[in-house]
């Protein structure tokens, strides 16, 4: 077998080392630039999910709004009827 110097085993040890960290640091940056792809993808189904939501509380508003709005309509029509202010239209039943 062949003897290795302690200078040579020392420079073997450094080079593997090295290797090794250049190898690390590789894998790292890889990750890294996956994980920031990850979170793009997390932050648009976040938005989605958010945008989702934003429109439900709005088809929601408005139709609180309509059925509010058709409830005043009929009191309106009530009162008009109530006092004879529907110009002559019989249409309105009255509600005493």
């Amino acid at each position: 077998m062949v003897a290795l110097s302690s200078e040579a085993l020392i420079a073997i040890i450094v080079i593997v080392v090295v290797i090794v960290i250049i190898i690390v640091i590789i894998l790292i940056c890889c990750l890294c630039r996956k994980c920031e792809q990850c979170a793009k993808w997390s932050r648009r189904k976040a938005y989605a999910r958010e945008e989702e939501q934003h429109e439900r509380q709005k088809t929601e508003r408005r139709h609180q709004f309509d059925q509010a709005e058709t409830e005043r309509q009929a009191a309106r029509d009530q009162i008009r009827a109530k006092y004879n202010l529907n110009d002559g239209k019989s249409n309105v039943a009255v509600i005493p």
